[in-house]
């Protein structure tokens, strides 16, 4: 092959059809087995190689044409079929084998193929092995080098799935070391042998021989017999014939024995028999002992020119990659696999090479690239960017910021949709999450509403397993009740009439209503008040059955309202009016008492729906429950709080007069408004993650960790995002024994597998870039490595570099302008380490171990050359003084204390028990509305 791609990309497609094909009917099968039975792709190219596994795109058909191709063509062969038929397998083969080449417009460039093939080979077992061998002369004499730059990226893209190697001569090894260092740097390992075999033949063996014998074995087949037997033999001894025979080993029959053993002597030179013993005894020729230096640790042929092609595919992604809803009732969430964390200690050495390609997008950007709703989709499954995080591990992400039942706001970053008609869904471990962008109470509404009751949750959520046939699996089946009776008169299920009795009909019967409901909201006129009132009435309605029907089902259903511009909002008094009031009107709905509404037993005023209601009888603490909890994002969400709860405490003046009066028995419950960045709200999240991954925590550990967290993720002390914390534990892989403690230490590794941007966001861009840049290599990088790494100019990097060593973060190994530097999440004098001193041993570093807040501010500034005034420092001290009068220092303020002896007066625990915690820290940053006016003495 040659450095032109498109010359062989059809080459190497064609060679991995059969591979691909094979995975195609595995994933038929897991999907449907009738699929293969009958020859009918029915919906698995849509829903299962596109939706669930992330195969092809909107405007790829490569889904259809692989599954049509596997189904229809594969097992068949074409000199059988009829001319048309075998024309249109000829134009599905050539469509399959020449994705990328830039025959047509919907079929060019690289990223086609990662789109589609690559995503599907990820699943193929075993991965296939691709030999490829270079045209030595065609790369050294390339015009252009940007084009041998594109196929040496179309190559490290097929390495990501493939057991891929390379053969080129030593003189092309040499020219593309020094044409593309960095892409030989990242990806050909050009010296090292592995697994002990090395790649040069013992003796004198001339290269002739060498390739003789390449030449020959070559053309065996890898898995084959010939060379099973050719492996046994060894140049320093012989085997007899018998002995080969009776090697368990070998497992071959005494016939395939002899005739292999035939043929590697008479026909290809590298076997000698001895036929004069009673046992004929067989020893290599110069070529097969070639031949056998030739044979890698597995068994098969290495090229004695091959170079060792590596790539990052040592991380097993969790055991279902893509799976947005549960198979099963018992079914439990994929886990990561990972049979061991991180082997270094990222509070002692930088990170190992595990850096994310700067064109992955992170989490945010994932889920704002929404695509057209018109085209990609109004409701569309929650799923990632696959580098780092799959479909389960955002659905993780998105439920780290749900802290109550209830309302939760959580200030963070957030990014607008590209089209704000789209919704995220998404199912995991009987847990649901709908993500919507706020864009006025009753867009807002419907589209929530909408999503509940889409087609896709019905398809997978609220399936007739889920519901039952005849709707009796809600409940769990165990109702007094006839079925009917229930949804209609006691949980207030809305458009349920004697015809909606059964699944099929009750889903055909909420499509069409939320049509409607769509319909109406694409034709209203804001200037219609009734209608607006109207169709707000309905939707609400709406709203409250689906989650009643959800609550029904037992899953536990998140509302997540995403805020992009929160100032923006709050500016406008009639738009933050309305914006309140939606939860003061929405969030009470949504509640149960047992099998009955608890607005119907609270709120409705409707005589007729107050006689026609289905019997109840109240505990000795009747109790509501929330059918959904919400979730408020943006960058400032939490100076929501007071106001959503002040808007949602005044529904609890419209709850039925007898009932406040106590001359009628009711129910109550509360509704919690929370924060989400709260050390309690983010040690629940630790707390989680750590026991889904099987670690422990101690309390010492579990304050430590969220010091770091907070120090590292956060824009004021001992607050920061769930969510950015939930992706950094994410990264850490499952412990190698079972309950090991997690440590600050593991919790730092996850830190720096973050994007850039979530590294200490109190920070400018470029020096995000270079902190990230040094956490993720492997060794200290110079200062030209760095800018190009980091792609930052070099003013930029001149004037961060030296702030971030004066904070400990970065450290240099070397001296003058030969410095090379080296970067750590937890500085050296941080108190959550041991160290007295720096970790390299720069002598230009003169800060000495301080543990005291003021003393670590003074030698900082002191090494920033901003020679504070020494009164300033004067016992006792102010903070807030020294952080205005330093403001450099101001974006480091929650670092440094949290790295300090300030960070210890987090407070800790006063017992291990996590309900006493959680009552200790609840009621600093959260309070509850309560709803309703129960009275012991009233008449039911």
């Amino acid at each position: 092959m040659g450095p032109q791609a498109s010359e062989w990309l059809p080459e190497i497609e064609k060679a991995l059809l059969p591979t691909v094909v094979r995975t195609v009917r595995e994933l038929a099968h897991d999907y449907d087995p009738r699929i293969l039975r009958d020859e009918r792709p029915r919906l698995f190219a849509r829903e299962a190689l596109h939706q669930r596994y992330d195969i092809g795109t909107w405007r790829s058909s490569y889904p259809e044409a692989i599954t049509r191709y596997t189904l229809r063509y594969s097992d068949h062969d074409p000199d059988t079929l009829a001319e048309r038929e075998r024309e249109k397998r000829d134009a599905l083969k050539d469509e399959l084998t020449t994705v990328g080449t830039g025959r047509d417009a919907l079929n060019s460039g690289l990223d086609m193929v990662e789109e589609t093939i690559i995503p599907l080979l990820q699943h193929a077992r075993p991965q296939p092995t691709v030999v490829l061998v270079l045209n030595g002369p065609a790369w050294t004499d390339v015009a252009d080098e940007r084009t041998a730059a594109r196929a040496l990226d179309t190559i490290a893209l097929f390495g990501t799935v493939c057991e891929l190697r390379l053969v080129c001569s030593p003189r092309l090894k040499q020219h593309l070391d020094r044409h593309h260092p960095e892409w030989c740097d990242e990806h050909l390992d050009l010296t090292r042998s592995r697994d002990g075999w090395g790649q040069t033949v013992p003796g004198e063996t001339s290269k002739q021989t060498r390739n003789e014998a390449w030449a020959t074995i070559a053309q065996f087949d890898p898995d084959g017999g010939r060379l099973a037997v050719l492996e046994t033999l060894s140049s320093d001894s012989d085997r007899t014939v018998h002995e080969l025979k009776a090697d368990p080993d070998l497992a071959l029959a005494d016939g395939t024995i002899d005739r292999y053993v035939r043929e590697l002597a008479d026909d290809h030179d590298l076997v000698a028999i001895d036929s004069r013993p009673t046992s004929n005894h067989l020893t290599l020729t110069e070529t097969g002992a070639a031949a056998t230096a030739l044979l890698g640790p597995n068994g098969r042929p290495h090229h004695p020119d091959q170079s060792q092609f590596t790539s990052d595919r040592t991380r097993t992604h969790h055991g279902s990659t893509s799976i947005v809803c549960r198979a099963d009732r018992d079914e439990e969430s994929p886990t990561p696999t990972d049979d061991s964390t991180a082997d270094t200690d990222p509070s002692i050495h930088s990170s190992s090479a595990s850096a994310v390609p700067a064109s992955t997008p992170t989490a945010e950007e994932w889920l704002a690239d929404t695509g057209r709703a018109d085209e990609d989709g109004y409701v569309q499954w929650l799923d990632g960017p696959d580098d780092r995080l799959d479909a389960w591990a955002m659905h993780e992400r998105l439920r780290a910021g749900q802290r109550c039942a209830g309302v939760t706001v959580v200030d963070d970053p957030t990014q607008p949709f590209d089209d704000g008609e789209v919704s995220y869904i998404s199912c995991f471990d009987d847990h649901a999450q709908v993500v919507v962008q706020w864009g006025g109470a009753l867009p807002t509404l419907v589209r929530i509403t909408s999503a509940l009751l889409s087609e896709r949750m019905f398809e997978t959520v609220l399936t007739p397993a889920t519901v039952g046939d005849d709707l009796d699996a809600l409940y769990d089946g165990t109702l007094e009740s006839a079925i009917d009776d229930v949804l209609l008169l006691g949980a207030q299920v809305g458009w349920f009439s004697e015809d909606e009795h059964d699944y099929e009909s009750l889903r055909e019967r909420y499509s069409a209503v939320r049509r409607r409901l769509l319909a109406r909201l694409g034709d209203l006129d804001r200037d219609d008040t009734d209608a607006w009132r109207e169709l707000c009435r309905d939707a609400h309605g709406l709203l409250a059955s689906a989650t009643q029907l959800y609550h029904a089902s037992d899953i536990d259903l998140t509302i997540h309202v995403r805020v992009p511009d929160t100032a923006q909002l709050r500016a406008g008094t009639q738009r933050y009016r309305e914006f309140c009031d939606f939860f003061k009107h929405t969030v009470p709905k949504n509640a149960a008492y047992g099998v009955h509404s608890a607005y119907r037993l609270l709120y409705e005023q409707r005589v007729d729906k107050l006689k026609h209601r289905l019997g109840y009888a109240f505990d000795d603490d009747p109790t509501a429950e929330l059918t959904a909890s919400w979730v408020v994002s943006g960058p400032t969400a939490t100076t929501f709080r007071e106001d959503i709860e002040s808007a949602i405490a005044t529904n609890a003046s419209d709850v039925r007069e007898v009932i406040q009066e106590g001359t009628r028995r009711g129910v109550g419950f509360e509704i919690p408004v929370v924060e989400g960045n709260s050390y309690a709200a983010l040690r629940g999240v630790l707390d989680q993650q750590a026991e889904r991954k099987g670690f422990t925590l101690d309390p010492a550990d579990r304050r430590e960790s969220i010091r770091l967290a907070t120090a590292t993720l956060g824009t004021e002390p001992r607050r920061c995002s769930p969510y950015a914390l939930a992706e950094a534990l994410l990264a850490i892989a499952r412990p190698r024994t079972p309950s090991p403690a997690l440590s600050p230490t593991d919790v730092a590794y996850g830190l720096t597998q973050l994007p850039a941007d979530r590294l200490m966001p109190t920070l400018p861009p470029t020096m995000q870039k270079v902190l990230k840049t040094l956490l993720v290599a492997d060794d200290p990088l110079g200062r030209a490595t760095i800018i190009e790494r980091a792609g930052i100019s070099a003013a930029s990097y001149d004037r961060n570099i030296d702030e971030l060593a004066a904070l400990g973060m970065v450290e240099a190994t070397g001296n003058g302008g030969h410095r090379k530097w080296r970067a750590w999440i937890i500085p050296w004098w941080s108190t959550l380490t041991d160290d007295k001193q720096p970790r390299t041993t720069d002598e230009e570093r003169t800060i000495a171990r301080m543990i005291r807040w003021d003393d670590v501010c003074y030698e900082i500034a002191t090494e920033l050359d901003i020679d504070p005034d020494y009164e300033l420092f004067a016992t006792p001290v102010d903070r807030d003084e020294v952080f205005a009068a330093l403001p450099a220092l101001d974006r480091w303020r929650g670092f440094i204390l949290a790295h300090s002896d300030a960070g210890d007066t987090i407070p800790a625990p006063a017992t291990t028990s996590d309900t006493a915690e959680h009552t200790k820290t609840h009621s600093l940053d959260s309070t509850a509305v309560e709803i309703g006016a129960p009275s012991d003495d009233a008449t039911t």
